[in-house]
Parts: structure tokens; C-alpha cells; sequence
């Protein structure tokens, strides 16, 4: 097997160097993984072993719009300082990043239109992992089921204060899931690197774990 690498010169001198491997035809690449610098002092897990996988299924690929601290609702000091959109059309299948059981859902809302619908999951340490904006009658899963990651849990759509197609994927501390929430950083392991969770204007695939 012929391997060829691509050593981008610009990169090779600076700490933050990234790379992962590609494999097309048989031949491997190196391609530079750009690498959040945004909420200033957040202490992030690696990512290698992180509880959570991208809330897709695996083979798929989306663009993510918004990220930890990346402007708009998203920005450093509010609740979803530590969301992430996903840009997904209305109608694709939203599966669950962490095994949990389903402890609130809301489905009534029309796209375009409120209610914000949802899906919530509780986790073994009491957080909870909240899917936001999903179509009308789009919950999949019903309050009190427990769901294991990769599991199909409901359909996104344009719900609640959205603006475009989207699903907001957040995970929240402990105690209550009611806005204001307040969020928590991570970061997933069926990806490529994403030492400080992943970066807005990037697609991401989701790999076999």
C-alpha cells in the first residue's frame, strides 16, 4: 500500500497542530482538523473517551452552524454557551448521544411555529441531554423509555425560536432541565478530533464506535 502524506507547512510550527488520517483507494492522507479556541478557560475531557457520540446516525455528515461560544444564543455567560446546531433538514432522523432515559417531551409544535419541540434525556449522572426544535409530531421515543446511543429518538425540524431547519443539541446540569439551564461543556468520540468540542462552519462525520 502506497501512503502519502500532506504536511501543510503553515501548521507544522504551531502548538495547536491537528491532523487526521483519510483513507480513500487505499492511500492515507493527513488532513489539518481545525480546533476550537472559544470559551476562554473550559476544561474539556479527551475526546477519544468522551460518553458521547454526534446525535446522527453513523455515515451521515452535517454542518455545524453554531458551537460552544460562538456568537448568538451561543455566546460566552449564556445558558447555551455550550449548545451546538447542527444544520439537518426537516424530517432527519435524530439519534441519542448518550444512553438515558426520556423524561420530557414535547411534540405539538408546527415548523415555523411554537412550541419548541423536544425530546430530553436524563443520564446515569444526572445530566441531561436536550434535542431541540424537532418537527411536529416528531418524538419518536415516549417519556419513561430508556434509550442507548446511536438509538433513532426523534426527527428534527424548524420548531420553537429557530429561524432555519436545525437541530440545538445541549447537555445540562444536574438539578433541572427548565430554561435558564445552564449548560456544560463536551466533546465526542465517533469523530474526527475535536479536542475542545467541535467548530462552527465544519461537517462533521460520525464514524462506527
Amino acid at each position: 500500500m502506497i501512503f502519502i502524506t500532506l504536511f501543510a507547512t503553515l501548521l507544522s510550527n504551531q502548538a495547536c497542530d491537528n491532523t487526521s488520517e483519510i483513507r480513500s483507494s487505499g492511500v492515507a492522507y493527513q488532513e489539518a482538523i481545525p480546533v476550537a479556541t472559544s470559551c476562554t478557560d473550559t476544561q474539556y475531557g479527551r475526546w477519544e473517551s468522551s460518553e458521547y457520540v454526534l446525535p446522527y446516525p453513523v455515515g451521515k455528515n452535517y454542518l455545524v452552524s453554531l458551537s460552544h461560544c460562538s456568537g448568538s444564543y451561543h455566546s460566552e455567560g449564556l445558558p447555551d454557551q455550550y449548545a451546538i446546531d447542527f444544520s439537518i433538514e426537516i424530517g432527519t432522523t435524530v439519534t441519542a448521544s448518550r444512553a438515558g432515559k426520556v423524561v420530557f417531551l414535547e411534540e405539538s409544535g408546527i415548523d415555523g411555529s411554537f412550541p419548541n419541540n423536544i425530546v430530553i434525556v436524563e443520564h446515569a449522572d444526572g445530566t441531561f441531554g436536550q434535542y431541540m426544535h424537532l418537527t411536529e409530531n416528531g418524538a419518536i421515543v415516549e417519556k419513561g423509555d430508556v434509550v442507548v446511543p446511536g438509538q433513532e429518538i426523534g426527527l428534527s425540524g424548524n420548531t420553537g425560536l429557530a429561524g432555519f431547519p436545525h437541530l440545538h443539541f445541549v447537555v445540562t446540569k444536574a438539578g433541572s432541565y427548565n430554561y435558564p439551564y445552564q449548560s456544560i461543556p463536551i466533546n465526542f468520540k465517533n469523530t474526527t478530533a475535536n479536542e475542545r468540542s467541535l467548530v462552527a462552519g465544519n461537517r462533521y462525520p460520525a464514524y462506527a464506535y
